[in-house]
């Protein structure tokens, strides 16, 4: 016996038979009444629609036998459908490829067989239409085509269901290019459309035949052509199709701007893609950056606009209250009090809006170093040492981990950690302490504060750092607050790397922890930065003179505070423009320079000449940007520096200009 060979095409012939649907199935009439008339008109007692898959032969239709199926290995049929034309096996006990076979050795005894192969629609062959008889026969020419006949008939039948399959989903297509709102369509490598969805008439107003008639490079605007050029080119190479955006004109003359995903079968040579009408999407996005450029305007007019008149109230209440006038009564001494502590809270809302703003469109700058979080904490400490005092509570400093650092922007942290150690004092009992600790956990630093206030209700604490949130409005109003605090402090230790959570018990208190991944140096530390700070030296020591300082600022209110700030310490000379500055700086040396560099009109003061001439302390309504801020000597935000703070900046830097030059010129013009 001779096995009957495996096609050269197997994988696609089965690939052929599977998307038949027939393997399997249970017996229809229309198949076997076809091998009920072969059965009559060859006279032949077995006749067979058989189906081959990689392991055997089924049979599909039968006239003759009881069994369902046989080996493949064994059929006659494996070997019909390598055959071109109708197989015929005149007496099989001559063949040598079938004499010693089982299926004519034992039953069914098959002594003749003649089967014409059945092709799926893609020409592969899947079975046979055959004759069987128990005794050998003659296959004439005649009865060879009517076999061909009648098997023409069963792939008629063994296709029509494909064939209906094929026109339902032809028409399903058809039915969803027609419906479809996206612009579905068919085009050929050079962009010239074959077949096209309803909405793109629906959207440029022209025809289909139009559309058909014409290149889509001709619907392009003419400044996106060439993008769309290089873009239908990628395809053509075989690229993947990256999202792509262009215009194109409509029968009115309008243009649309339309959004495209595509891929492109190179070998048939046919594009296949969706676009999508995004012109309103444009006209929204275009009136959002003018939303949010107005808002920037007005975040800058805010800056300058208020920011800095209520400087100069905060410094010159500031300045009464330190009794720069003389003693106050104690009436007026409250007044002042009333008014400053006021002043400085409308200052810390407008900060907390513009920093809100800008953490959430992303321009808040971060100047991120290695830092020991206990000196922080330290500073942080005696920073609320006065606002404890009002407060009747203290504040008690326990680390854990002293010496640990972190990689933090220092500002930025001591924003953190005045936040929270505002409203822990804020809503501590009198005579309570409020604890700021350092520990490590694990690979970790947290800092945590630590109160005996009232706890937060468990209702509350879901929203608790949500913006303008409070637990109770009028406590909190009572208190001073805004609700935007923790927001703000969640969305800062967040830039930093870090997490914040808390943990609280009503009537017994509330501790809110930050933690952040500990810094170790590395092996070599040649290459790490010197922190900006670092420039600054101590206070300038006894028989170091009145130096002159220059003040470049518009704003005359704040050029008298800052004159009566620093009254003790050195002399103010006032610059109300870049000219006056320049002016003075020929006229003169000074061994430090003061400046505003927002300009009235929102320009920027040029700084160049003043850090040639001296270093520079930034003095603005606005933080610098980070180069600008490793340029200069100090950088203090008017709304947030104290009379103090500034007064303690100014002694640092003079006292290391006196270190480089023992004899410093005297006041006046050099």
């Amino acid at each position: 016996m001779i096995p009957p060979l495996l096609p050269l095409d197997e994988p696609r012939r089965l690939q052929a038979l599977l998307r038949l649907g027939l393997l399997d199935t249970p017996a229809e009439e229309r198949f076997d009444r076809i091998v009920r008339m072969a059965a009559r008109m060859f006279q032949v007692p077995i006749s067979i629609v058989s189906l081959l898959d990689e392991s055997r032969q089924w049979f599909k239709a039968k006239v003759g036998l009881d069994t369902a199926s046989t080996a493949r290995g064994i059929s006659f049929c494996g070997h019909a459908i390598l055959a071109p034309h109708t197989f015929v096996v005149r007496d099989a006990l001559e063949d040598p490829r079938f004499a010693d076979n089982p299926l004519v050795t034992g039953s069914p005894h098959v002594r003749f067989y003649a089967g014409h192969p059945i092709h799926a629609a893609d020409s592969s062959p899947v079975g046979t239409l055959c004759l069987l008889d128990r005794r050998a026969r003659d296959f004439t020419e005649a009865e060879r085509q009517q076999l061909e006949d009648l098997a023409s008939w069963v792939e008629l039948e063994l296709n029509a269901l494909s064939m209906k399959e094929a026109r339902t989903a032809l028409a399903q297509q058809e039915r969803f290019f027609e419906l479809s709102v996206d612009m579905l369509c068919i085009a050929g490598l050079d962009g010239t459309f074959r077949q096209l969805g309803q909405a793109w008439t629906r959207t440029l107003g022209y025809s289909e035949q139009a559309l058909l008639t014409r290149p889509l490079l001709e619907l392009v605007h003419e400044e996106d052509r060439a993008t769309t050029a290089e873009w239908l080119a990628r395809g053509a190479r075989g690229e993947p199709l990256p999202r792509f955006e262009h215009r194109c004109r409509g029968q009115d003359g309008t243009w649309h701007w339309l959004q495209w995903n595509a891929t492109v079968n190179v070998e048939e040579g046919i594009f296949y893609g969706v676009a999508r009408n995004v012109t309103e999407q444009k006209r929204l996005e275009a009136e959002q950056r003018q939303v949010e450029l107005m808002k920037s305007e007005f975040v800058s007019t805010v800056s300058h606009e208020l920011r800095t008149p209520l400087t100069s109230i905060r410094g010159s209440l500031g300045l009464l209250e330190g009794g720069i006038l003389g003693e106050l009564p104690p009436q007026a001494q409250d007044m002042v009090r009333i008014a400053r502590t006021n002043t400085e809270r409308l200052i810390r809302l407008i900060n907390d809006i513009l920093d809100l703003e800008k953490m959430e469109s992303g321009k808040l700058d971060f100047q991120l170093e290695p830092l020991e979080l206990g000196t922080l904490l330290a500073q942080a400490v005696e920073a609320h040492q006065g606002y404890a005092e009002e407060c009747d509570a203290r504040v008690e400093l326990a680390l854990a981990a002293p010496g640990a650092r972190a990689l933090v922007d220092g500002d930025r942290f001591l924003q953190v950690l005045a936040n929270l150690l505002s409203n822990a004092l804020k809503f501590s009992p009198r005579g309570e302490r409020v604890t700021l600790r350092l520990e490590r956990v694990g690979s970790r630093l947290r800092v945590s504060v630590e109160d005996h206030g009232p706890g937060i209700p468990e209702s509350f604490r879901a929203r608790i750092f949500e913006k303008f949130a409070q637990a109770d409005g009028s406590d909190s109003r009572r208190k001073g607050g805004t609700g935007l605090g923790l927001s703000i402090t969640r969305a800062l230790v967040t830039q930093l790397g870090g997490t914040l959570d808390f943990v609280s018990r009503e009537d017994v208190g509330t501790t809110f922890r930050v933690e952040l991944p500990e810094w170790h140096a590395p092996a070599d530390t040649r290459n790490i930065p010197v922190p900006l700070r670092e420039k600054t030296a101590s206070e300038p020591g006894p028989g170091s003179g009145r130096p002159r300082l220059l003040h470049v600022e518009a704003d005359e209110d704040n050029r008298r505070v800052v004159a009566d700030v620093l009254r003790d310490v050195a002399d103010v000379v006032p610059a109300r423009s870049p000219p006056e500055a320049e002016s003075a700086l020929r006229a003169e040396s000074f061994p430090l320079v003061i400046a505003e560099n927002v300009l009235p009109e929102g320009g920027l003061l040029p700084l160049e000449p003043l850090l040639a001439a001296a270093p520079v302390v930034l003095f603005s309504v606005r933080e610098a940007e980070p180069e600008l801020a490793r340029q200069v000597s100090a950088m203090l935000v008017k709304s947030r520096a104290t009379n103090e703070e500034l007064r303690a900046a100014v002694l640092r830097l003079l006292r290391a200009a006196s270190l480089r030059s023992p004899s410093p010129p005297p006041g006046g013009a050099s």
